[in-house]
């Protein structure tokens, strides 16, 4: 099992999620070449924060990016910010998700 942070960016990565029945956030992937690198969720609120402010910061970047013409990177720093947001899964789902993962490893 790989994690997201460890996938090359190549051609175009999707995310892959699984929500529940409210639309909550339970689990999130990167989809690429035929298999799925699991973003680890969250521990807490303050974890979640951190991942918020880094992710809207990474976007601004590709902002900055896009102004100057860098549409490549800027495109790498948009899916960066989505991969961090995948992270943020729904707290009533963060323990099961990571324990998931743990087992799946």
């Amino acid at each position: 099992m790989d994690h997201a942070d460890d996938c090359a960016p190549g051609g175009a990565p999707r995310l892959l999620t699984i929500l529940d029945r409210e639309s909550r956030l339970v689990l999130a992937g990167v989809v690429s070449d035929g298999c799925v690198a699991w973003c680890h969720p969250v521990s807490n609120a303050a974890e979640a924060r951190a991942v918020v402010f880094e992710a809207s910061q990474t976007r601004s970047q590709a902002i900055r990016a896009a102004d100057w013409q860098d549409h490549d990177i800027a495109q790498r720093l948009r899916h960066r910010a989505d991969c961090l947001d995948a992270r943020l899964v729904d707290p009533l789902w963060r323990v099961f998700a990571a324990r998931a993962l743990q087992i799946a490893a």
